[in-house]
């Protein structure tokens, strides 16, 4: 009886959780986009991009 009660609890923040970001964008810090790009690794980018598909 109480873990059904947890549960439902659960489920509710999540549902709530999930129509109160419904519908939102993501935000966009410029800052932290530069940042990213600046500090990755494109080392393995040559791998990524000749992928064969299979198939």
């Amino acid at each position: 009886m109480i873990l059904s009660a947890v549960i439902i609890v659960a489920l509710a923040i999540y549902v709530r959780h999930i129509v109160y970001t419904a519908g939102k964008d993501r935000k966009v810090d410029p800052e932290q986009v530069q940042r990213i790009m600046r500090d990755l690794d494109y080392s393995h980018l040559d791998r990524v991009m000749n992928r064969r598909r299979k198939g």
